[in-house]
């Protein structure tokens, strides 16, 4: 530290290396949007060719990595972001690949694509956290995605016209095509097999009153003997 005119400056020994901090940080963004440009993952349309493309160029690029990887010298930023890269390729590498499905020819044969990424699930996920916040008002949205069953998503595949056409037809077939489902079953009453399971008939919207009401042991079998009349 210098003291200059009453005031304490700091030396050239106290000041931080931006130039070399931001040098480092060049050199491993240079790297990772190398990765990215080899990766290819914005590919739109991506077929088997492709796919075996970038696969191929991903080994060259590790071969890449490999040889320029300094071993010893200051150049230790490098050889530290060259080394993260390699892991990680080493490590998930196989998850990279086998998007390319062979089917076989007793189901139509040809070879479907799966996506590369997340990004659609997770893309769907937030469609459904938008819909449930709508429908519920709510900002915290734990308590009811804890209760929405899992299938619920599914529900978003009837907005696609082939998903329809192969499920029931068209969306006014739907009804009965839920119907059919537990056709073969219908002779048995579901509600005699709800007598052996320990659930509770309850909502999350329930006022505290209601609550107390269905959770009353007397409710349920009320419930359960109307439905064995019915």
């Amino acid at each position: 530290m210098q003291a200059t005119g009453g005031e304490i400056e700091p030396g050239k020994k106290d000041q931080p290396p931006f130039l070399l901090v931001q040098d480092a940080l060049s050199k491993r963004a240079d790297l990772f949007h190398r990765l990215r440009a080899v990766l290819r993952l914005e590919e739109k349309n991506p077929t088997a060719k492709k796919l075996d493309q970038i696969r191929a160029a991903l080994q060259r690029f590790k071969a890449s990595l490999r040889r320029k990887r300094p071993e010893r010298g200051p150049a230790k930023v490098m050889r530290e972001a060259i080394d993260l890269i390699l892991t990680h390729l080493d490590r998930h590498g196989p998850y990279l690949w086998g998007h390319a499905i062979r089917i076989p020819r007793r189901v139509g044969g040809g070879i479907r694509l799966v996506a590369r990424t997340n990004n659609g699930l997770e893309s769907l996920f937030h469609t459904i956290k938008h819909g449930e916040r709508r429908r519920s008002g709510r900002k915290i949205l734990t308590q009811g995605f804890e209760v929405l069953p899992p299938a619920a998503a599914l529900a978003t595949n009837l907005h696609d016209a082939d998903y329809v056409s192969l499920l029931c037809g068209s969306l006014d077939q739907l009804p009965e095509a839920f119907a059919q489902l537990d056709a073969p079953h219908r002779s048995r009453s579901i509600a005699v097999g709800a007598k052996q399971n320990n659930t509770t008939a309850e909502g999350a919207s329930l006022s505290t009153t209601d609550k107390r009401l269905v959770r009353r042991q007397i409710f349920e079998e009320y419930i359960l003997q109307a439905a064995k009349c019915a």
